[in-house]
Formats: structure tokens, sequence, C-alpha cells
């Protein structure tokens, strides 16, 4: 099962208690995938829907007739040329003409005449569990999510860019960050940040999904601390490197220049055990040399100061 089966299966298994949230589900539902059509084999119009998830397709189907009683007929389609297979839901039936103003599918004109045209009944989308049914029914109708290992991103493909502000905004109402864009000829409503997916998961109550990123970004963010915490250890391992033997090549240069024998004795003593110690640290020749950090460090550079008098004719 993929990650955006997973979510659409969880979805699925919240119990819709309230005529109203299951409205405000078949609304988003029917707004994302549906379409009027026309069926020969049962000689009646209705809304006919598409979709690759069975537990999408059988969860619109038992909540339009338990609230509102249409009637509905499921096929499985299976497509040989792209190996997929689809499931086709056709709603229908007397209550049609009411279910489809209800959900904002159709409208009546000033002489009772129906138009066909889809607006969003923002009238029917108030409460916060109103909210959250319209998003699930959207996920459940032209959302996709990518296996949080590979990347955090899940997405709305919609129909409109009305749809896309109604549901952008309801999201932003509970706080995550989401993005716009257009793919071809359709809007895209997206979300690309792991703490974002997480909470959008958990507001369409796919609890299991919603822990799965969460864990896995525990593991990545431990993971990249550790790995800082490495390239840290390694990039001061690498400066401590550099810096002993550009001390050991300043006190060969005064050795051959000069010798040791002329160097005052606390100069001697810290370029002795830097020439036998070059991968000491700064701390362990203090340690050595029963002396203070700085007072090794001062010496060092002294050392330096010479070396470079040397290289420039002035010692």
């Amino acid at each position: 099962m993929s990650f955006s089966s997973q979510i659409k299966q969880e979805i699925t298994e919240n119990r819709i208690r309230r005529q109203g949230d299951a409205l405000a589900l078949l609304s988003a539902f029917t707004l994302g995938i549906g379409s009027l059509s026309y069926s020969a084999e049962l000689r009646k119009w209705g809304v006919h829907f598409v979709s690759e998830s069975e537990a999408a397709i059988l969860f619109a189907a038992k909540l339009a007739y338990q609230h509102f009683g249409v009637e509905f007929s499921i096929t499985r389609v299976e497509h040989e040329r792209l190996s997929a297979v689809y499931h086709e839901l056709l709603i229908y039936g007397d209550a049609l003409e009411d279910f489809l103003l209800k959900i904002g599918f159709m409208s009546l004109d000033r002489s009772g005449i129906p138009c066909y045209e889809m607006v969003i009944p923002t009238d029917n989308v108030k409460t916060d569990t109103q909210k959250k049914a319209f998003l699930r029914g959207l996920f459940l109708a032209c959302g996709t999510a990518t296996e949080p290992k590979k990347a955090y991103h899940a997405e709305f493909v919609m129909r409109n860019m009305k749809l896309i502000e109604f549901a952008g905004d309801i999201i932003a109402e509970f706080d995550i960050k989401y993005r716009v864009g257009k793919r071809k000829n359709n809007e895209i409503l997206y979300i690309k940040e792991g703490e974002s997916l997480e909470n959008l998961l958990a507001l369409l109550g796919a609890s299991s999904a919603m822990m799965e990123v969460a864990d896995l970004r525990i593991v990545k963010q431990a993971s990249n601390e550790a790995n800082r915490g490495v390239n840290c250890i390694n990039a001061n391992l690498e400066r401590s490197t550099r810096s002993a033997l550009k001390q050991i090549d300043d006190i060969r240069t005064i050795a051959d220049a000069v010798g040791f024998e002329r160097l005052p004795d606390p100069l001697r003593a810290v370029a002795e055990v830097r020439l036998n110690n070059s991968d000491m640290t700064l701390n362990e020749m203090a340690e050595e040399l029963q002396l203070g950090r700085s007072a090794v460090n001062y010496r060092l550079k002294k050392l330096s100061e010479m070396a470079y008098e040397i290289r420039s004719g002035r010692y």
C-alpha cells in the first residue's frame, strides 16, 4: 500500500456521525472529482466519480446513502495498457437533486431551473469539524503524498482556483504552511515542510501516517545533529593539523638558519615538544610542559614570527 493509500484508508476509518460533517466531506469529494454523467446501463443521470482508491469510493458512497438517501453503483475497471485498477461510483436516484443542491454541485436560477455550476457551499463549512471533514473529502478526492523517506510532500490537485483558495484558507486557519502552483491545466496546493505535513496528517485523522512522519523526522534530526557534530570535530582536527604542520615548518626553518642552541630555553622547550609530537593539541602540550595553554600559544607565535623574519631576510 502506498503512503497516499495508507492516508486515505485511515481517513475512511474515522466515523462521521453528524450530517453536517458528512455534507462538508461529500462537498469536497464531489467538487474535487465529481462530474455529471449518464449511465446507459442504468438509464439514469447521476454524479460520476473515478478514483484509484477503493476505500475512498466506498466511503463516499456509504455517506451519501446513509445521510442523503441517494442510490449508487460501484464498478471496478482494469486498465490493461496502464496496468492500473480504477473504481467508478455513480450516485443517482430521486434524492439526487436535493443532494446536488446541498453539496454545491448544482444551483437554481430565479425561475427554479437547475444550473450545473459548482459553487463552494461556504455556509455548510463553518465549524472546525466541518472544516476538517472538508479537507478529508478533498484529500480522498484529489490528494496524494510522497513516501516520507523520499521527501516531505503532500499535494491537492484541483480543477479551479476558487477551490484552491477556499482549501488554503482552511489550512491556514490551522497554522499549516502551504504553497500554490500550477501543473498543466490543474491548480495545485502543496505542502513541503515536515512539521506542516505532520499537522496536515493529524488534521486529516491519519494518525498512523502522522506518527510515521514524526518518527522519521526525529531520526533525521538526530542524524543531522550527529553529522554536524562529526563535521565540526573533523574541521577542528583539520585546522589543528594544518597549524601544527605550519609550526613544525617554522621550527625547522629556525633550526636550519640559527640552530636550537641560540633559542632561549622557553622557546627551545616548546619547539622540541612540537617537533616530536605533531598530533598534540595546545592543551596537551601545555600539560606536557606544565605551562598554561596561553603561554604555549604565545611561545609558538614567537617562533612563527622568528621564522617569518628569517624567510624575509631580516633576521
